[in-house]
């Protein structure tokens, strides 16, 4: 059977890109005031600065998410579709924008910065693009689609598990965003491998979970940012890798020894960044 080739509409596309892009631009020059928020968590008393840039970055990323809606709502596959199926389609689109954002705003002002907000105008286009190929199974090129948003996945993982640590937060904070963007990203994994939303969900949160908890007690190390993000990555490969396996019914004996010596070398080398880099 000839496989079909599905592409966004140029214009839809276009228009969320230069959005995201002048957002972007908002979030570097515009300065809005400094909010302070305070709570109490098991008797321990927690707070954070939300500065004008991140409150527009988070913008960033909700605009990207309910662009991402519409354009992957005009996909022949997804009309008439439940909306769980296209909320799926928000998760990476949504966390590569905020995740961008980040890194752009610790470049400094100049050509570099220029260049950083050019690549991730072309980023996000593949993105887009990327997730709205892989709505049908069929198509042409969802075996590409699918190699690469995994890879970026993976990428967003780390650059949100550096960025926790790096930004010296409360653990209780730091933990709580890494259990949520784990349970996000690895749910979009499990069902882009072939699982079903409902199957998936229990096994995303329980890897967020198990995240979340590894990161509260990495706080507490003496390690940089890269050797935590590395570490939490290796955890967090492991356990999606597993659980894809198992939702597949492929989780044998073979495939435990695999995924061991890969987390062992992978934490070998994670751990020396952590501790002696």
């Amino acid at each position: 059977m000839q496989k079909t080739r599905h592409l966004p509409d140029r214009d839809r596309l276009s228009v969320l890109t230069a959005i995201i892009l002048l957002a972007y631009a908002l979030a570097r020059f515009v300065e809005l005031p400094r909010q302070t928020v305070s709570a109490s968590l098991f008797g321990s008393s927690i707070g954070f600065d939300l500065d004008g840039p991140f409150v527009l970055l988070l913008l960033v990323a909700a605009l990207i998410s309910t662009g991402s809606d519409s354009l992957m709502r005009s996909h022949p596959a997804l009309r008439g579709a439940s909306p769980l199926r296209a909320v799926l389609h928000w998760i990476l689109p949504g966390c590569a924008a905020l995740g961008l954002g980040l890194l752009l705003n610790r470049l400094p002002p100049g050509v570099g910065w220029w260049l950083g907000l050019a690549a991730s105008a072309v980023g996000l286009i593949l993105v887009l693009v990327a997730e709205y190929t892989v709505i049908a199974p069929d198509d042409a090129g969802f075996y590409w689609a699918a190699l690469g948003l995994t890879t970026l996945a993976y990428a967003i993982a780390l650059i949100f598990f550096g960025l926790l640590r790096a930004s010296s937060g409360r653990a209780a904070i730091t933990a709580t965003s890494a259990a949520l963007v784990s349970a996000l990203i690895a749910l979009r994994l499990l069902v882009l491998a072939g699982a079903t939303p409902r199957e998936s969900l229990p096994l995303a949160g329980a890897i967020g979970l198990c995240l979340g908890e590894c990161t509260w007690a990495l706080n507490y190390w003496p390690a940089g940012a890269l050797g935590t993000g590395l570490l939490l990555l290796v955890l967090f490969y492991t356990c999606t890798g597993l659980a894809q396996q198992h939702l597949v019914g492929n989780l044998t004996r073979r495939v435990l020894v695999e995924f061991g010596v890969v987390a062992l070398v992978g934490l070998a080398a994670a751990l020396r960044f952590a501790l002696f880099l």
